[in-house]
């Protein structure tokens, strides 16, 4: 059975779902009371089966589980759901203190384990971390590991509501995307870890450049793209120059100077993002076209300018 809770209060873990599984009655609504106070989105079971039904429907971020209960218990459940996802939070809660199942625990990667009867602080402490990580696992999956910059899933997604926002506003924004210049050959004739020296360095100089409030993201392989807020393709076009600029006169260890070729292009009402993009790849074409190392702004009538 899940749990709705009006959306119109304010919880101190927001965007974290829980799943709760008890089959004593009165701990269930105990501890339910203190989830509701927390959290918006709760779903409740009754025993493991229940529980593995409804992670399957919810992927919940944290589960709260006893170990006893009927059909299938708890570390049964928890040893279903750990082949599935490494990810996600678990609490047990149990009364008892024996060592076979605090092993038995420790093997299924259980986050935290709590006694019956519970102390709430010790329970709501252990609540505190599990969300700490959580939210520091969605973190880290939003970032490329390697360039340390947003990755393309995630920058999608911001590129859809800038797109509304615009709209929505008239508000000008411009897509500068750009790719290392024959990064097959540093691969090739230096190596694959001297490659990604180089990417990883190219992305640590843009974010060094770029506002705030600009959004960078790793686009694929050696190719980089930019979102710039309330920036036409004039101002998107000096930043490009900019950031060029910043690329060559970097000396590159055992390499020297690395170039990129950059395409831009600007937004304009009614244009999808499908079409923006492809905007974007057709200017950095023409710059590659034109010799690398340069920066084109995409025109409607030419392609490219």
């Amino acid at each position: 059975m899940a749990i709705t809770v009006p959306q119109s209060e304010s919880y101190q873990y927001q965007d974290v779902k829980v799943l709760y599984v008890e089959d004593e009655m009165f701990t269930r609504e105990k501890l339910l009371r203190v989830l509701k106070r927390r959290f918006s989105d709760v779903h409740v079971a009754i025993d493991g089966e229940e529980g593995f039904q409804l992670y399957n429907q919810h992927f919940p971020d944290l589960i709260i589980v006893d170990i006893k209960m009927n059909q299938m218990d708890g570390l049964a459940m928890i040893e279903k759901i750990r082949m599935l996802s490494d990810k996600v939070q678990i609490i047990v809660t149990t009364v008892h203190d024996d060592n076979q199942i605090f092993i038995q625990s420790i093997e299924n990667s259980v986050n935290h384990f709590i006694l019956k009867p519970i102390d709430l602080e010790q329970f709501l402490l252990a609540i505190q971390k599990s969300v700490y990580q959580i939210q520091l696992n969605k973190k880290l999956s939003n970032i490329d590991p390697l360039t340390k910059c947003i990755n393309r899933f995630i920058f999608e997604e911001i590129l859809s509501r800038e797109i509304s926002r615009s709209e929505r506003y008239s508000r000008p924004f411009s897509i500068l995307l750009f790719e290392v210049d024959c990064f097959k050959k540093i691969n090739t004739y230096l190596g694959h870890q001297k490659g990604d020296e180089v990417l990883a360095t190219i992305s640590t100089i843009v974010q060094q450049r770029i506002r705030e409030s600009d959004i960078f993201a790793r686009w694929g392989g050696e190719e980089f793209i930019l979102l710039t807020p309330e920036t036409n393709s004039r101002g998107a076009s000096v930043l490009g120059e900019s950031i060029l600029s910043l690329i060559n006169s970097f000396a590159f260890p055992k390499i020297g100077t690395v170039t990129c070729s950059f395409g831009i292009t600007e937004f304009s009402p009614d244009k999808k993002k499908a079409e923006l993009i492809l905007e974007a790849e057709e200017a950095l074409f023409k710059s590659k076209q034109n010799g690398n190392n340069c920066v084109t702004v995409f025109s409607e009538e030419k392609g490219g300018k």
